[in-house]
Order: structure tokens, then C-alpha cells, then sequence
């Protein structure tokens, strides 16, 4: 009988800190570790909320090491352990910070496979983001880092990045998920939505210029202007946590636009109950962003039955495809158009059935961990390569 299958999962955040990153990482290592003969082990950086968040890996436990230096992720300790380990495949989400240095001493070291999610990171939006670091990361170690991946992992509209970026690596097409709720039974209505019988436009996620959130705030100030009644029934939220302290820019452009809490709430950062919350009592999610990988807030809006309003950026074309989401854009004008015919729309409930439908059958985290796991024992030999691998 073969030996269970050991996979090294390494991240930069073990945390809400990480955004979107976090509950893919984490339910990633939770469905690999339900898998028979598959053990997995967790090794991330320790930052200000991670205690809060541990319990929330059951029953994996991570190994959260704190970094000497914060904005590069420098932790030698998580390196020296890892060297240490005999996994026989690793897999690195994310890019950019010491993780990657700590990965590619394992590879020369045990000349083992690794796996790469990118998560996003190789898009022309995100590599233009603070290019000159980049630019200097991927000179020093990134770029070497992803070349001898033996396999790199996306989504599907991601290819393309990656190609751009040079790399020719075997590609494992294979989408993040979300755990779909068995019920949709509401908690209590968020305070923050009020009592008037207004609907919610939710934006939900970092506050952060790439995410289109002074663009969406220009176009509500058109919609209020030039369709007043649009304006009235609606109430747009936008929930988050700051992200290099632009939830002050977009605070002060609110406030220029003479946006009051009548017409757009602030809720801050949403975890848990209160992020369920918040989805279960929207009538709409936005998301009018200029760069993602495969955005987790999205999936978890379908989840909740929710119609999404998205940009092409988005990275999610099955949604379009599916009639479970209106395409937006980030010009102000156009965006403030979109939202007065879609905003009065008399089918949103049933949009928002199309993305519960889709995220059933196509972002179901027990099938992607199953395409996960077949990928790597085509890396270490024991199986065939698996049809969501492309080889250029």
C-alpha cells in the first residue's frame, strides 16, 4: 500500500489580514486533510489577527511564525522548518514576499515538486501596482521561483497573465470554491442597513484602489442626481477594511459628494456572523474592480443567492455566461447607467438564483480539493496527468 500523501501548504497569511487569500488557503488544507491517506501541514506568517482566526482552521493547525520584518514576510524559522520536512509535493499561495525564498531553498534541496496559486498576483492591474517592487522581487527570487514550479495553479481567465509573464509551465486550471450554506436562514438585519424598507447594495471586501470604490462613489453621486427615485430606494454599503489607508480617501470623497449616511453606510471590516449577515439581508453585491484573480467575495455573494454586479476584471466569465451577474465597468458615467436599469430590474431575485446554481455545480470545494490532489500525485508519479493540466 502506497504511503499518505504528504503536501507542505505555505502562505504568506493565515488570517483575515489576507483578504481573499485566507479562506481559500483554509479551506484548501481543511478538504485536503478530509481526503483519505493525505496528510497536510500549514505553515504561514503570524500577524495581528491570527490568534483570533486560529480556532477557525479545525482540524488542521497551522504553524504561524512571526516575521522579522513584516512587509517582506522575512521569517527564517519558517524556512528552516520546512527544509527540514519531507513533503512530497509543496504548494505556495501568493507571490512577491519570503514564503517564495523559503520555497525555492526546499525545491533545490529535496528536487521535489512544487506548486504555485498566483492568486491573481501575475494580472497586468497587479503587476503594474507598485511595479518597481515587483519589478525588483521578481529579479531577485520571484521569477526563478515560478520557472522551476513544476506546476502553477489558476483560474481559468488567468492563463493569459501567466503566459504574458513568460512562464511555460504545466498550468492545473482548477477554480477556487466556497462552501455553499445548506439553508439560507438570515441572522438579525445589521443595525447599519436601518429600518426603512430600502434595499442594500452591498460592496464587501478590502478597501483598496484596485477595487473601483472612488469610481463606484462618482457613479452614485450621478445615479442620485440623475435618477433621484433609483437613488432613494436603494442604500449602497461599503464594508471593508482599510487596506494602506486609502478607507480615508474614499471617507473624503464621500463626503465631497455630499454622499450622508441617508445614501452610503461605512460598516467597516465584516467577519463571520456579521459578514453573513450582511450578505443574507443585500438585495445586490458590487464589485467594481480593476484587477482579481478569482474574487472569494463574489462566490460567497452567489452563495447567499445574491445578484452580483461585476466588472470583466473580475475574472469570472461563467458568470456572465450563467445570467448570474451584469456586467459593470469602472468609468463613473457608465457605471451610473448600468446601475439605473439594473437597479429597478424585476428579476434580480432569480439572477441571484443563477449564481447559487453556479457556484453549486462549479465552485464546490469537495470536487476542486478532489482536482487538487489528482494534480499531485500526477506530479509524484502515482496517477495520470489530469485533464485540468495544460502543457503549452
Amino acid at each position: 500500500m502506497a504511503a499518505p500523501l504528504s503536501i507542505g501548504i505555505v502562505t504568506s497569511t493565515l488570517s483575515r489580514s489576507g483578504g481573499g487569500i485566507f479562506p481559500i488557503v483554509r479551506a484548501h488544507a481543511r478538504g485536503l486533510a478530509a481526503l483519505p491517506m493525505t496528510s497536510v501541514t500549514v505553515l504561514g506568517l503570524r500577524d495581528a489577527t491570527t490568534e483570533e482566526d486560529f480556532e477557525s482552521w479545525q482540524p488542521v493547525v497551522p504553524i504561524a511564525y512571526r516575521p522579522l520584518i513584516p512587509r517582506f514576510g522575512f521569517a527564517p524559522r519558517l524556512s528552516d522548518d520546512l527544509q527540514r520536512s519531507s513533503h512530497d509535493v509543496v504548494h505556495q499561495h501568493g507571490l512577491w514576499l519570503y514564503p517564495s525564498i523559503a520555497v525555492a531553498r526546499w525545491r533545490r534541496a529535496r528536487a521535489r515538486p512544487v506548486v504555485i496559486s498566483t492568486q491573481g498576483m501575475l494580472e497586468p492591474w497587479a503587476i503594474a501596482n507598485s511595479a518597481l517592487k515587483k519589478r525588483i522581487a521578481g529579479a531577485l527570487f520571484e521569477r526563478s521561483n515560478l520557472a522551476h514550479a513544476a506546476c502553477i495553479h489558476c483560474s481559468a481567465a488567468e492563463v493569459d497573465g501567466i503566459h504574458a509573464f513568460g512562464l511555460r509551465n504545466p498550468i492545473a486550471v482548477i477554480p477556487n470554491g466556497v462552501d455553499i450554506p445548506l439553508r439560507l436562514t438570515p441572522l438579525a438585519r445589521p443595525a447599519w442597513m436601518g429600518s426603512e424598507p430600502r434595499r442594500t447594495l452591498l460592496f464587501l471586501g478590502r478597501i483598496h484602489p484596485k477595487k473601483g470604490i472612488l469610481e463606484l462613489l462618482r457613479a452614485w453621486s450621478s445615479l442620485k442626481s440623475e435618477f433621484p427615485q433609483v437613488a432613494k430606494s436603494w442604500l449602497l454599503a461599503i464594508a471593508g477594511w482599510d487596506d494602506g489607508g486609502h478607507a480615508a480617501e474614499v471617507r473624503a470623497l464621500a463626503e465631497e459628494l455630499r454622499l450622508d449616511s441617508n445614501s452610503v453606510v461605512f460598516p467597516g471590516p465584516l467577519f463571520g456572523e456579521a459578514k453573513t449577515a450582511a450578505l443574507s439581508h443585500a438585495n445586490a453585491f458590487i464589485l467594481p474592480s480593476y484587477s482579481e484573480g478569482l474574487p472569494m467575495t463574489v462566490l460567497e455573494a452567489w452563495s447567499q443567492g445574491l445578484p452580483v454586479l461585476m466588472t470583466r476584471e473580475c475574472n469570472l466569465p461563467e458568470g456572465f455566461d450563467a445570467g448570474a451577474a451584469v456586467e459593470i465597468t469602472t468609468r463613473p458615467d457608465a457605471l451610473a447607467q448600468v446601475l439605473s436599469r439594473t437597479l429597478v430590474r424585476d428579476d434580480l431575485s432569480g439572477i441571484g438564483i443563477k449564481g447559487r446554481d453556479l457556484v453549486r455545480s462549479r465552485f464546490d470545494w469537495g470536487s476542486i480539493v478532489a482536482e487538487l490532489r489528482s494534480v499531485y500525485e500526477w506530479l509524484v508519479e502515482r496517477g495520470p496527468r489530469p485533464s485540468c493540466v495544460l502543457i503549452d
